[in-house]
């Protein structure tokens, strides 16, 4: 079967960790410099994202993370008024709903707009760290399964999707010890900030304690597997077959850290401008019938 170079590009994307390291070793991203650089300015001139009202007049997220995400939204020259034009439709929603309330205010989405119905949701994001809990309600379901969640890193066990769902990089602490030890290889906890290390070219020795790592900020852009090294139960395993590697992987952790940070107001590239460009890459995605009619 032939494959236009788009949907070769977008294939690329979604292939396994296994692909990630059989790239050149000259860049920090999961395709060239140039081609990155090129959609990057593409989707910094054309996209376009439709925000639906907040739900209540006290409403608010729950986190310094999720308040820094949409206070960037808001003030960006992404969101139109005009949602024909919109390539994706935002759902804001009050951490401190509750999961019935969601399923109503979804329910009232779907017959206020006729956005929703054209595709169950699968054109449509929304912005929790906790993500969302189980129910058995058809709203809540076409929620989960459709629609894109940009969570905070690490994601609760089971309620995120690789491949469909996003992950925020944390704000930096400067006070707090985010790296430790090792000069050219800084040891760090799964969840913790490597972008501290990253930007001093201290590659991040990332402790996983269990399950596969997939819920890594900016997965289908960044070649973490050459800028990080992944240890399974525990720091014992040394890092001298990395040795070799260490100069080149310095040099993409210093490149690759400017996608993790975080900035007031954003900068180009940085961590709020990538989670965008990662939602451009999912403005084609596969769209599910409907049996409604759209109004």
């Amino acid at each position: 079967m032939f494959l236009s170079k788009t949907n070769l590009y977008l294939l690329l994307l979604l292939c396994s960790s296994s692909f990630m390291v059989s790239l050149p070793q000259n860049n920090p991203y999961l395709t060239s410099t140039t081609l990155f650089l090129q959609n990057y300015h593409k989707m910094v001139q054309n996209f376009k994202v439709f925000m639906y009202p907040p739900n209540t007049n006290q409403f608010n997220f729950g986190s310094e993370l999720e308040s820094l995400f949409y206070s960037s939204l808001l003030n960006s020259s992404y969101l139109t008024q005009h949602p024909q034009e919109a390539h994706l439709f935002f759902f804001p929603f009050s951490s401190e709903i509750s999961t019935r309330s969601l399923a109503r205010l979804i329910s009232r989405i779907r017959n206020d707009f006729p956005y929703w119905n054209r595709s169950l949701g699968a054109d449509h994001f929304y912005l929790s760290c906790a993500g969302v809990s189980n129910i058995n309600d058809r709203n809540i379901v076409e929620l989960k399964k459709n629609a894109v969640q940009i969570s905070c890193f690490p994601t609760r066990r089971h309620r995120f999707v690789p491949h469909k769902d996003l992950t925020l990089p944390p704000i930096s602490n400067l006070h707090a010890p985010a790296i430790s030890g090792c000069g050219d290889f800084c040891f760090v906890d799964y969840g913790n900030d490597m972008g501290k290390a990253m930007r001093l070219g201290c590659v991040p020795v990332v402790v996983v304690t269990d399950g596969d790592v997939n819920d890594m900020p900016f997965m289908d852009v960044l070649r973490w597997k050459e800028m990080a090294v992944f240890v399974k139960g525990g720091v014992k395993n040394n890092t001298d077959t990395w040795k070799k590697r260490q100069d080149n992987m310095k040099r993409l952790c210093v490149e690759g850290s400017k996608h993790l940070q975080w900035n007031r107001p954003p900068q180009p590239l940085d961590a709020f401008n990538t989670i965008m460009y990662q939602l451009w890459l999912r403005r084609h995605t596969v769209r599910y019938e409907s049996s409604i009619q759209s109004n």
